[in-house]
């Protein structure tokens, strides 16, 4: 018993001398997921004035806290983007290109975003996917960090080379969340 109450003692006495940081570090949780949003576009069904261009704006919210986070909503302490991936998933007709100067955003509503513009046409098939510069990932951490105080929205504006056409595009985010409950 004398054992034990050294023991516990000892314990008491290490973690008192210890940082609360280095306490921390031992009930660090951290989740990887994807985060998911679609856009569902139909281009203009007439052409643009000063070209023969169809025009598109779509946006949607991103839900941060997906089923992989509800547990830790409210402990959650940062957000890593390990990856962004933009997929088609239907193209309703065959031939159809996203246009040069179509920008993919992803935004929140205190101001903060981050765009990618096509520096060249994109053909789109169904099931391609482009993977987005890690350049930006900085950027998305805070966008997305702030989820609790601002929606984030992703976007597709631009131009497409045939009108009345039916785009599904995928946003994907891989995510690292990392929770604590200290």
């Amino acid at each position: 018993m004398k054992i034990a109450i050294r023991i516990f003692m000892l314990l008491m006495l290490t973690s008192g001398l210890s940082s609360c940081e280095m306490i921390k570090g031992w009930t660090e949780v951290e989740i990887d997921t994807t985060l998911e949003a679609e856009l569902d576009i139909l281009t203009d069904d007439t052409e643009l004035k000063s070209t023969e261009d169809f025009g598109f704006n779509e946006s949607e919210i991103l839900q941060v806290i997906n089923p992989d986070l509800e547990d830790y909503a409210d402990l959650i302490e940062a957000i890593e983007v390990e990856s962004v991936t933009i997929e088609i998933e239907e193209v309703d007709q065959s031939g159809v290109k996203l246009l040069t100067g179509t920008e993919f955003i992803i935004s929140n509503t205190l101001g903060s975003s981050y765009t990618w513009t096509l520096l060249n046409e994109w053909d789109l098939d169904n099931n391609f996917s482009m993977p987005l510069p890690s350049d930006s990932y900085d950027d998305l951490n805070d966008i997305l960090e702030a989820y609790d105080t601002s929606d984030v929205n992703v976007s597709a504006i631009g131009t497409c080379n045939k009108g009345s056409v039916h785009i599904l595009l995928n946003y994907g985010l891989e995510i690292k969340v990392t929770s604590s409950p200290l």
